[in-house]
């Protein structure tokens, strides 16, 4: 019997404290923690703006590389934001969150292919690619601000 109430509790009442952190939050509270995750990643991706900026400076046989290293060094802040994103969750029956959230996977997907472009200097392969990307982005940073953000999209 009391191997049976150790075990009731054993379940019961760690339930009792993470079923919270599962629960869906509110409209509000995805924009409010969406944004704060937007404005620590515009944080981290300064500097490769700056690099991308220096860049263009460089002569068309370094730009390659260093382009294809700032994509890679871009593609590891943008899983790391698309993770922290997900973890928000979605407001429960959002369809247009659940299709905002979605497209954060597709764009690391596009971003990957132009990093590869770059560091195999395959101009195919970007003429496509970052159309793609940069197409993916306007349109999602267009519906993020539609949808209610103050910091992403923008």
């Amino acid at each position: 019997m009391r191997t049976a109430a150790a075990l009731l509790a054993a379940l019961v009442i760690p339930a009792l404290y993470v079923s919270p952190a599962y629960a869906s939050p509110t409209r509000a509270e995805f924009v409010r923690k969406g944004d704060a995750v937007c404005t620590e990643t515009k944080r981290e991706l300064a500097p490769i703006i700056k690099r991308a900026q220096e860049a263009k400076s460089l002569p068309v046989s370094r730009q390659w590389a260093e382009l294809a290293d700032i994509w890679a060094d871009q593609i590891v802040i943008q899983k790391r934001f698309t993770a922290r994103f997900k973890a928000i969750g979605v407001p429960a029956g959002d369809s247009t969150a659940r299709a905002l959230v979605a497209l954060l996977d597709r764009g690391v997907v596009l971003a990957q292919r132009v990093q590869q472009g770059f560091a195999a200097h395959d101009v195919v392969v970007l003429q496509t690619a970052l159309p793609a990307y940069l197409r993916l982005a306007l349109t999602t940073n267009k519906r993020v601000v539609a949808y209610g953000f103050h910091t992403c999209g923008r």
